[in-house]
């Protein structure tokens, strides 16, 4: 009964131009749900959301692929236009050699004139893109050999995270926005509001365009051209806002597919013998954001040329500004008496239901970086109030610690409203630190105005969180360097300044030859020293899910690869 009723569910949702495709469908169809209310742009590199992020993967192809099992770039593989590449000695020049067995949908190659169209886009600054920010000074050129198979890029600078850089720009069919190899002072802007952006007819990944029906679905099928084909018909991205209702039709059967359901729901999926299901820590944490420095006289904490670029020693480091000291959290004990007050097991617990994995320090527990002898910070709220005694800090008639001048410790904790995870995280640590005698506001306001308060300074802490990149790069030279602390600009909202910090990041970003060996023994040491500064409190990664209907044959996954190996699947109905 419950495949019929799947069928019905998978006609009904078809809709007609599904059914006419001449695709025969030898193993089934593909149907996830996609959390937004809507759909962005279908061509990839406009795409700003990950809403549209799906289904233009399967449709654009990377100069790079990522290996599964080690979660590094590497060439070939799925989705990859390169076979092989080289590095210059200097790390500068980056040369690749494509496979020459790849067309768009209309019959013409896919070749690196297809690349260097993306990357001058990106680069020009004349489309809206989430990409941008990406390559903006870091690809100085972009050379394609004559046959067009072969693409060299050189980069402004040599870094390790270079690679990342390089696979941002998507296979995007130039000839389809009138853009020729040579074409000088092109208008870029004609990807706005292209056809493209809602019907992308012309692609080259394992899956093509077939229809769109705004605010409900997007349908792919099948792309018979494509070097290895899919076995199955095709993929259905069916929208479906309510994470509820998405669970329960994913139960039903009308959804096969599922990546990173409620954490109240995985339970009982891992449970159900009908599913398929895989756990792995995740790439998004929550932190609480500590103010270092005097909120009421926010300052940079980098040296800045008349043109706002942060100025640099002779060895290339930011030349760091002292600062005035916050009234509370200036003091490393207090940052470390108020990580060893709060119970992150009774947090994650009440917060993710348990589906997640504390933090010892800034990396994640999935990154290749992470130090594995380095333990999370221990709940230990007498040490706490030791630590705040050695700080001057002692109750006060009410309770609430006050210092030698007759301050009461009291601040407050912001985070943005409508997040129920981190409405219970504040709540928690509002309740934790109160019985150590701390007083703390904590206030949820609209996210815009979180963000403006943060980027100005002017806060004393907050809860949010990071979601790492993937492949997952160690690099937190943004987030814990001088050179991010920026008034208005910069992400080192904390204001943390540590000249030893500077120097090790970049002696990280830049190891010669780029080994993660080599890379790893340095991100031990500035995880040590993370975890001993506290410029933030550590909290917890939520970990990931994927779930799938049995129906589903050859599902293998990997921590954050769903869809490897999608071109062997098959669907049972």
């Amino acid at each position: 009964m419950r495949r019929i009723l799947f069928a019905l569910s998978v006609l009904l949702l078809l809709a007609a131009p599904m059914l006419a495709t001449a695709q025969e469908p030898e193993g089934g169809l593909i149907i996830e749900g996609n959390g937004g209310t809507s759909i962005g742009s279908l061509n990839y590199i406009r795409c700003s959301g990950t809403d549209c992020r799906r289904p233009t993967a399967f449709m654009y192809p990377s100069i790079l692929s990522t290996d599964p099992e080690t979660q590094f770039f590497a060439a070939g593989g799925f989705g990859a236009m390169a076979d092989s590449f080289t590095v210059s000695e200097d790390g500068l020049t980056y040369t690749f050699t494509l496979r020459q067995d790849m067309k768009w949908t209309d019959g013409e190659p896919v070749t690196g004139w297809d690349y260097k169209f993306a990357a001058e886009a990106l680069l020009s600054g004349e489309i809206d893109s989430p990409y941008t920010a990406s390559v903006e000074g870091r690809i100085e050129s972009v050379e394609v050999s004559e046959d067009g198979y072969t693409v060299t890029v050189t980069l402004s600078s040599a870094a390790c995270d270079a690679l990342g850089v390089l696979a941002t720009p998507r296979f995007t069919p130039a000839h389809v926005f009138g853009w020729e190899p040579g074409a000088e002072d092109f208008d870029f802007s004609v990807m706005i509001d292209h056809p493209m952006d809602t019907e992308p007819t012309v692609t080259a990944g394992v899956f093509k365009f077939d229809s769109m029906q705004a605010g409900e679905r997007v349908a792919l099928v099948t792309n018979p051209d494509y070097p290895t084909p899919a076995k199955v018909e095709g993929f259905l991205y069916v929208n479906v806002p309510d994470q509820t209702v998405m669970a329960e039709r994913f139960l039903a059967g009308e959804l096969n597919i599922m990546d990173g359901p409620q954490n109240a729901t995985r339970q009982g999926m891992r449970e159900n013998p009908d599913l398929q299901t895989f756990d792995y820590p995740g790439r998004s944490w929550d932190y609480v954001g500590l103010n270092l420095a005097n909120p009421d006289n926010p300052q940079n904490g980098v040296e800045l040329d008349a043109d706002g670029n942060v100025m640099r020693d002779e060895n290339g480091l930011p030349i760091p500004v002292e600062q005035e000291s916050h009234p509370l959290f200036g003091d490393v004990r207090v940052r470390r008496a108020l990580q060893h007050a709060i119970n992150l097991d009774e947090i994650m617990e009440k917060a993710v239901l348990g589906e997640g994995t504390i933090m010892a320090a800034n990396e994640l527990p999935s990154s290749w970086a992470l130090n594995p002898d380095l333990a999370p910070v221990a709940y230990d709220p007498e040490l706490a109030k030791q630590l705040l005694a050695e700080a001057g800090w002692t109750p006060g008639d009410d309770g609430i610690l006050v210092n030698a001048d007759g301050v009461r410790f009291s601040f407050e904790l912001l985070t943005n409203e409508g997040n129920t995870r981190r409405g219970q995280i504040g709540e928690l640590i509002q309740d934790q630190l109160g019985a150590i005698g701390i007083e703390v506001d904590f206030v949820a306001i609209d996210f815009n105005q979180l963000l403006d308060i943060m980027d100005g300074q002017t806060f004393d802490a907050f809860i949010l969180g990071w979601q790492n990149g993937y492949p997952i790069d160690p690099d937190q030279t943004e987030l814990f360097t001088s050179a991010g602390d920026i008034v208005g600009s910069g992400f080192n909202f904390a204001s943390y300044v540590n000249p030893e910090i500077d120097q090790l990041m970049e002696a990280a970003r830049t190891v010669p030859g780029c080994a993660a060996e080599d890379r790893a023994a340095i991100y031990h040491q500035i995880q040590e020293i993370l975890q001993r500064d506290q410029p933030y409190l550590w909290l917890f990664a939520q970990n990931g899910f994927f779930a799938a209907n049995k129906a589903i044959e050859g599902w293998a996954p990997y921590a954050n690869e769903l869809y490897w190996n999608v071109e062997t699947w098959t669907v049972s109905q």
